[in-house]
């Protein structure tokens, strides 16, 4: 209960202002590998995994381009270069660590590795089928961030990828680090809001690098953006999705 009171807080105090976890990311990569085998929680990051490879073998399978942003270590760039006939792969991060991991899990020939931040310019052109999964909701505001996807991906193509949800985050976190240091995590979280309240959102703050949405909301976001939404399954804690961009 404190927890969530402490985040609810921290959320009212940010308002609009978006999240800003550029120089987090740059210096690590998220381990998708040792999360599917934590003991809790692993069943459900295997099963949602299990979800994206349907997706796309089937609305990805046939295609000559994907670009995938913030692939982290490159476990579904993986399964892009496994389950579509894509002959040019762009794998866009800005963790060089992230990079190089990815490099030594893909063989294939016509992978393209992008060091960078999602908001840059790096000449990407467009794909078929754009992809991003386990990072929307770190780029930015949800809705801004798909938008801008969306302009990568070609009249008539598919973007693929999920968001984890506000629903039962708190429940989630707990599993994930423990009610004391989850307890701990929320009091930063609100003193990294009240900094960057007080700065007029000049500061960035490391501890607020997350935007989450309800479930319910996710559905109307999608199809707003992007127009008809071919597959969507809601987990416990995420929704993974693929959506159609209008020709």
């Amino acid at each position: 209960m404190l927890a969530k009171m402490l985040t609810r807080s921290g959320h009212r105090l940010l308002g609009d202002q978006p999240p800003d976890g550029r120089k987090y990311w740059a210096s690590r990569f998220w381990d998708r590998d040792l999360a599917e085998r934590d003991p809790i929680l692993g069943d459900h990051y295997r099963s949602q995994k299990a979800d994206l490879a349907t997706v796309i073998e089937k609305h990805a399978g046939h295609t000559d381009r994907v670009i995938e942003f913030a692939c982290g270590t490159g476990e579904f760039t993986g399964m892009v270069a496994r389950l579509t006939t894509a002959e040019e792969i762009v794998a866009v991060d800005i963790s060089e660590q992230g990079l190089r991991k990815t490099a030594a899990r893909v063989k294939h020939p016509g992978l393209r590795l992008v060091h960078g931040d999602f908001w840059a310019e790096h000449d990407l052109g467009t794909a078929e089928v754009v992809m991003c999964v386990d990072a929307i909701h770190h780029l930015g505001d949800p809705r801004q961030v798909m938008t801008r996807m969306k302009s990568f991906v070609r009249p008539g193509g598919t973007f693929i990828g999920n968001l984890w949800t506000l629903d039962n985050f708190h429940e989630f976190q707990r599993q994930r680090y423990g009610t004391l240091l989850h307890l701990g995590r929320s009091a930063l979280f609100l003193g990294g809001a009240l900094a960057i309240k007080a700065s007029g959102g000049r500061l960035r703050s490391s501890s607020y690098r997350t935007r989450l949405l309800p479930s319910r909301e996710i559905p109307q976001l999608l199809s707003s953006v992007f127009g008809e939404v071919l597959h969507i399954c809601e987990d416990r804690y995420f929704v993974s999705f693929a959506c159609r961009v209008d020709g």
